[in-house]
């Protein structure tokens, strides 16, 4: 394998490990997110029906 085939061969490897672990964190960033939201909406509709 010639150097600029070994260069490719890394580029192109790490972009594709760089684009799943990226995508990985995107995904768990949304997860928490949108249970903070589901939590606070559900606890926002309990002191609505208390306050009733």
């Amino acid at each position: 394998m010639t150097e600029v085939q070994n260069f490719m061969l890394t580029v192109c490897f790490g972009c594709t490990m760089g684009f799943l672990i990226g995508t990985f964190c995107i995904m768990i960033s949304d997860g928490i997110s949108y249970l903070k939201k589901k939590r606070r909406k559900k606890k926002e509709q309990k002191e609505q029906e208390k306050a009733e």
